[in-house]
């Protein structure tokens, strides 16, 4: 098998960057010394964090912060191993009908419900599913997952529709019976769901928290104090571990499940989490203390480390796990959140011109901005699409190579074009120039707490101004703490231009269309706007045509690339590329983690095991090789 290129490469740079920084890697070792992270043998894990979670609901949350806490104390009804290979997990086995219609799995019988003392409460039954659906499918309770059901389920629209308080001159929709939903307890093991349509990666949505169980009697008894981040008695656990201390803004602490029904793969006895609002810049100090057993490892960190002899054998490279995609959002609804003073008015007039667009999406050099995630490896981490590549395939084909998103991914990072973005600029000038006022104030704000985006955004706004000219846009950058951040931001509509990402939920293209969809949009809020509705009405129409696909996975997927380029050529927004990039530091060996590139396993404690010392990058390099051999094999029986 070809050996891993990357590994070579980036042993290179790394000798390179010790010897361009001889002097600097002798000042740093004079200065604090160079000595191996005081670890002592445990089998504990400890880290920092900065956001604090705003909700323990994970029947309602569409957070990754939020739903990564609950994928360790919740099951799901399948999981993938470290190989990314589906598994039985709450479900001990499942039947899919000749139709494609009836999904029935067998529950595992004996799994216990514990309370946060890891105390048995009850037993999980199939009817936890169905308790569970019916909260999420509430429209009352504000689900930012309900979507993921009724889009499928049989009925769940319908009954969805039937709770939602109508729009101002719209008739309410009838009310339905909950039996009306595909979603049943044939008996106390038997759970049946019942779609709309044949799906064939359904299995792979079971994995995400909408498919999360709940126990009903606790449910109700709690009521509108379920899931409150209050404490650690809003809830109650089935999963790997329970959490077993949960202090706002103090710490988190998860403890192994004793009770857990596969406890002898939860290898990790304590997970404990510290708040700390500059974890992203000590967290380095304290891991080479031995008192953190992860740390963010920035640019800067990463240069003065790898030019010291023995701290560069403290860090390895980001493994890429998830398929998170970034994306720079336009917001074409401003007068949901956006502050007076930034001109929503103007803001609007001009965002509705597919010239203005353009000229930001052809003027933003992304390979630059990208230099504070990787500057080493900064264009590899680029891509022109929403889904990310290798996502999925069709007969060795990938998705962005297929149809009308192959001209699109083959430009490369290579978007970037001053000449254009001057042309469309110019274009824009003439259009609005009776309507709108110029400059145009481009607000755009970040999370202060996530390592490089402050940097990143300063240089998106002096890009951007030196290239399209200050006398165009005046971008205004603002920094917000990391709790709360997107009630602040993003979801209410505060900002003009803002990086955005999203990850999928389960194994189809549809997946990265939820961010852009007509109802409960809080990406982008361009449902119904008379501007750009000729365009989105297009977008919607092609959508709909792909996902009614469903006997011919090759042409669901040239349907769904046609509706991806369409958003992309009309410059609706901005492919940006992987989150993840450069080096980091965990006592994690990231290759017995589980892996998955949708719901919520590359989330989950349960497998990992604690490494003796740092990996290196070439411990991590040839880790991966072997990771790839043995996949491989099992691929291939």
């Amino acid at each position: 098998m070809k050996k891993n290129s990357k590994k070579w490469l980036i042993i290179a740079v790394a000798v390179l960057v010790v010897a361009a920084a001889a002097f600097a890697g002798y000042w740093f070792l004079l200065r604090d010394g160079a000595k191996k992270p005081g670890w002592v043998a445990k089998n504990e894990y400890s880290t920092l964090y900065s956001g604090e979670v705003t909700s323990l609901n994970y029947l309602t949350t569409s957070t990754t912060n939020e739903f990564a806490l609950a994928a360790n104390v919740i099951d799901t009804l399948v999981e993938y191993d470290e190989f990314g290979q589906v598994k039985p997990s709450l479900a001990e086995s499942w039947v899919n009908s000749p139709d494609g219609l009836t999904w029935t799995f067998k529950i595992r019988p004996g799994v216990k419900w514990v309370d946060g003392n890891g105390k048995e409460v009850a037993e999980v039954t199939a009817n936890d599913f169905v308790a569970a659906a019916k909260y999420i499918l509430d429209a009352k309770n504000a689900s930012g997952t309900a979507n993921i059901l009724y889009d499928v389920i049989v009925g769940a629209k319908a009954y969805y529709k039937g709770t939602s308080t109508p729009k101002e001159g719209e008739a309410p929709a009838p009310v339905m019976d909950f039996e009306t939903v595909g979603i049943k307890a044939l008996d106390k093991y038997t759970l049946e769901y019942t779609l709309v349509t044949p799906t064939p990666y359904f299995l792979s949505m079971t994995t995400y928290v909408t498919f999360m169980p709940v126990y009903e009697p606790f449910l109700t008894e709690k009521g509108a104090q379920f899931g409150l981040a209050t404490g650690n008695d809003t809830l109650l656990y089935c999963g790997a571990y329970y959490l077993s201390e949960f202090k706002p803004q103090e710490k988190r602490v998860l403890t192994k499940n004793a009770l857990g029904w596969d406890v002898a793969n939860v290898h990790i006895e304590k997970v404990s989490y510290k708040y700390n609002k500059e974890s992203s810049t000590i967290s380095s100090t304290l891991y080479l203390q031995g008192e953190v057993d992860s740390a963010s490892i920035d640019n800067d960190v990463a240069a003065q480390w790898l030019a010291d002899p023995v701290k560069a054998d403290y860090i390895r490279p980001v493994r890429q796990t998830s398929f998170y995609s970034y994306f720079y959002s336009f917001n074409f609804n401003p007068h949901k959140g956006l502050d007076a003073k930034y001109q929503p008015d103007n803001w609007e007039k001009a965002v509705t011109s597919e010239n203005f667009r353009q000229s930001i999406f052809a003027g933003l050099d992304r390979v630059k901005a990208m230099t504070i995630t990787d500057p080493d490896n900064a264009a590899e981490l680029i891509f022109n699409s929403i889904t990310p590549p290798n996502f999925v395939t069709y007969q060795g084909t990938d998705y962005v190579n297929m149809g009308e998103l192959a001209g699109i991914t083959a430009k490369g990072g290579a978007t970037f074009n001053a000449e254009e973005a001057l042309k469309y600029k110019a274009a824009a000038i003439e259009e609005l120039k009776d309507t709108v006022t110029f400059p145009v104030l481009v607000y755009m704000p970040y999370n202060t707490s996530v390592g490089g985006w402050a940097e990143e955004s300063q240089i998106v706004e002096q890009q951007l101004e030196d290239l399209l000219g200050k006398d165009y846009i005046d971008v205004i950058i603002e920094g917000y703490p990391s709790s709360g951040f997107l009630n602040a931001t993003r979801r209410a509509g505060n900002y003009c231009i803002m990086k955005t990402n999203w990850g999928p939920d389960y194994a189809d293209p549809q997946t990265y269309t939820e961010i852009f969809k007509s109802e409960g949009n809080s990406y982008q809020f361009i449902v119904d706007h008379a501007g750009i509705k000729n365009l989105t009405d297009e977008y919607y129409k092609l959508v709909n045509a792909a996902h009614a696909i469903t006997d011919d996975i090759q042409a669901r997927y040239l349907a769904y690339a046609k509706a991806e380029a369409f958003l992309i050529n009309h410059a609706l927004t901005i492919p940006f590329g992987t989150g993840n990039g450069g080096y980091t530091a965990s006592r994690i060996d990231p290759f017995t983690q589980q892996f998955a590139p949708f719901g919520i396993s590359n989330e989950r404690y349960k497998g990992s095991k604690l490494l003796d010392k740092p990996m290196s990058t070439v411990m991590y390099y040839d880790a991966y090789d072997k990771w790839l051999e043995a996949r491989e094999a099992l691929n291939n029986k």
